[in-house]
């Protein structure tokens, strides 16, 4: 940041300093002669400055603008090529500034030094008649700072001499930029081109071979952008190096130029007329907002939604924990004996003491006690135990050291 500051204000210190002292001021004599609706090119060294041109790009820098005034006309740019470590001033002259002479001033900076030189450059515009029927395309394989060479200038010039031979008397490049600073897309290689756009103009009637490349690739014009499409004269660009955006190729001719300037003269004036004063809306107008019911809302939604789960999932657990201590019910105890009069338990058969009959019983019948076997008693049942008969003993004494008892149980 202190960087740029400290650049800026070594520009402004510069442009001071030379204005103040104007013979100190390095000018050039030589006056370039430029034509409206024609490209010209200008390529700015550091040796046009007294500067060393072994300085890399990063110690050199410029600030070009039209004298007296803080910036270029409209239709004139400057770009810097970093390949090439050197300034480009291009631009195609308007009818407004035609027969007219302006200057350029350019002040170059050396950031290592902080030594600046001031170079002035008169440009004399002359009238030339725009051409009638133009042909724009996008060359995909270059840059724009290849296309300023004059060899392949000379080379796109001879293709169309050879497709279009009536326009070797004013075949000229009308217009040349970036395909990025036009809106392109950078490339998704660093590597690859930027591609650069090209038109060409002449006043001289169209070939039949152009005629044939309109229609072939009319088709295309509502794709933006194609490098599937071959067309008859591919071969043709290609020996000379050129890779064609079919796409983006189009010829224009008077009656498109007068339809789209009659459009473009329609939609002027109609904005024209609907165009009325901008009043301010004023500030009851303005919409307003109602935060405290926004609150509300974004606070009662959750709130329902978690009051719902909650006492869902405590109803769920209350009849959970009621089936839990439901208590379980007896099942009445069966006893059972051993079948038969033997001593010795059998070890398969077992028979249920179970009367399915006592289930049936009355209140008013006899209580379980009573149905227990009694001596003499007339009320017998086989299916209870009986009360276990009495043991009688006899005790025998044998000498006051052993004795002896012994039990004769009673059947």
């Amino acid at each position: 940041m202190c960087e740029k500051l400290l650049i800026l204000l070594t520009f402004i210190i510069a442009i001071n300093s030379v204005s103040s002292a104007h013979d100190t001021s390095f000018k050039i004599e030589s006056v370039e002669q430029i034509h409206i609706h024609e490209l010209f090119t200008l390529m700015i060294k550091p040796t046009l400055f007294n500067f060393s041109n072994s300085l890399s790009n990063e110690q050199i820098r410029y600030r070009p603008s039209l004298l007296g005034r803080p910036s270029l006309p409209n239709w004139m740019n400057f770009q810097f090529s970093k390949e090439r470590n050197l300034g480009y001033l291009y631009g195609s002259a308007t009818e407004k500034y035609a027969n007219r002479e302006i200057k350029i001033e350019i002040i170059a900076l050396n950031k290592l030094t902080y030594e600046t030189q001031r170079v002035v450059i008169p440009f004399r515009i002359s009238f030339k008649p725009a051409p009638m029927n133009r042909i724009e395309m996008k060359i995909t394989n270059y840059n724009w700072e290849h296309m300023t060479d004059m060899g392949r200038v000379k080379n796109l010039k001879g293709i169309f001499m050879e497709l279009w031979p009536e326009s070797y008397r004013d075949l000229s490049i009308v217009f040349m930029e970036s395909a990025v600073r036009l809106g392109a897309r950078l490339p998704l290689k660093p590597s690859n081109r930027e591609g650069v756009i090209v038109h060409l103009g002449s006043n001289a009637q169209l070939s039949n071979r152009l005629i044939e490349l309109d229609q072939e690739i009319k088709p295309l014009s509502k794709l933006t952008t194609c490098t599937f499409k071959r067309t008859k004269v591919q071969h043709i660009f290609q020996t000379a190096g050129f890779m064609i955006d079919w796409c983006a190729f189009k010829i224009i001719t008077p009656e498109e130029t007068t339809t789209l300037s009659e459009e473009s003269t329609i939609l002027h004036e109609s904005s024209m007329l609907t165009s009325k004063k901008w009043n301010g809306i004023s500030k009851d107008e303005l919409p307003a907002r109602n935060y405290s019911e926004e609150l509300a809302v974004s606070i009662a939604i959750p709130a329902v939604i978690f009051s719902f789960v909650v006492a869902l999932l405590t109803i769920v657990l209350c009849f959970h924990h009621e089936k839990f201590e439901q208590p379980k019910s007896k099942e009445p105890v069966q006893m059972v004996q051993y079948s038969g009069t033997n001593k010795t338990p059998p070890t398969t058969t077992l028979k249920s003491l179970h009367d399915p009959y006592s289930d049936n019983l009355s209140i008013d019948s006899d209580s379980p006690s009573t149905n227990i076997f009694q001596e003499g008693s007339p009320k017998l049942n086989a299916y209870y135990r009986p009360n276990p008969p009495a043991y009688t003993g006899k005790i025998t004494f044998q000498g006051p050291s052993t004795s002896t008892v012994r039990f004769d149980k009673d059947i």
